[in-house]
């Protein structure tokens, strides 16, 4: 990348540097602006003109763990010099990285920091989309069986989504505050870089929302799972309480010792009762049977239920697309 814009003195025309020496070899500037109040760290991207002096900051969200660690800095423009302030992370790499990817002529250190900005999540759309391939499989996990740590994962998944989307959000304001700064000015190469800028913004905030859809779609086929195993529970222990409520009013029946009662001083009574208790027992249980009441498919087994949801998958992807859809 060539800069163009400081001939006189090239190495004036981008300085990294940090807080401390902001403030000591540069305190005019600094009086200059609102960039830095009572040394706390960078919270949020902002931008602000203050004093026809254009400053800012930037939090850039780690892609690895958004909600754990991010990179932070500031930036001042001053005349023909771009200043950048380092406050967390590797800014010189990143700044390095941008500058040996674009073979490219600047003539202002605005249209620098333009460029710099489109560069700073231009691999971000990326890096959504593999995010909501991973749900996708963690989905089609859920739905063959396995849940394990599935709840930590979405919330993780929600947390991450939270911060990228208060992020690009921050972006979108920054976007539209530097529309307004080069509108008198109207340059048409910082114009394009503006737009771009934005357009991308909307676009990550729109995948954001689609993979936080995702994730809800997800947490809610994890509730009606679990709704259903409690719903499963729930008829077994019906059942097992009707099985031996027969049983419990015969037992009850017999035990109030009425002096005649049938069967009571009878040598075979015991052996009678028992019958009974079984016979009753065989018809509740051939009831219970009859009406399904402890299988989760009435008409099918579960391989014969796994092959028809395959057969009504293949189906749906292979016919025509103008063609209505027949299970």
């Amino acid at each position: 990348m060539k800069i163009a814009w400081n001939t006189t003195d090239p190495a004036k025309a981008i300085v990294i540097l940090s807080r401390i020496q902001l403030e000591t070899e540069y305190p005019d500037l600094l009086k200059r602006t609102m960039l830095i109040v009572d040394d706390h760290k960078f919270d949020f991207s902002k931008v602000m003109n203050y004093q026809n002096e254009l400053s800012g900051t930037f939090v850039i969200p780690k892609k690895s763990r958004p909600i754990q660690d991010h990179l932070s800095f500031g930036f001042i423009l001053y005349g023909d010099t771009l200043y950048f302030i380092k406050d967390k992370g590797d800014i010189e790499g990143l700044i390095k990285s941008f500058m040996d990817q674009y073979d490219t002529t600047m003539t202002s250190p605005f249209e620098f920091l333009l460029r710099f900005m489109n560069y700073m999540i231009q691999e971000d759309v990326y890096y959504l989309e593999d995010y909501n391939g991973k749900l996708e499989e963690i989905e089609e996990a859920l739905y063959d069986g396995h849940s394990l740590g599935l709840e930590r994962v979405i919330m993780i998944a929600r947390k991450d989504m939270n911060v990228l989307g208060s992020y690009y959000l921050q972006l979108t304001a920054i976007g539209e505050s530097l529309q307004q700064i080069i509108i008198p000015f109207n340059n048409a190469n910082e114009s394009a870089m503006l737009s771009l800028f934005l357009s991308r913004c909307a676009q990550l905030l729109n995948l954001v929302e689609n993979v936080k859809d995702n994730t809800s779609q997800i947490w809610n086929l994890r509730q009606t799972q679990l709704s259903d195993k409690q719903n499963k529970i729930s008829t077994l222990l019906t059942v097992i309480t009707t099985l031996f409520l027969p049983l419990t009013l015969m037992t009850g029946w017999y035990g109030m010792n009425f002096p005649n009662m049938p069967l009571l001083h009878n040598k075979h009574g015991y052996l009678i009762i028992i019958c009974l208790a079984l016979v009753v027992l065989t018809c509740e249980i051939l009831f219970i049977r009859h009406r399904h009441w402890l299988t989760t498919d009435h008409t099918v087994s579960s391989l014969e239920k796994k092959q028809e949801e395959e057969d009504a998958v293949a189906d749906f992807f292979s016919q025509d697309k103008n063609e209505p859809f027949n299970q």
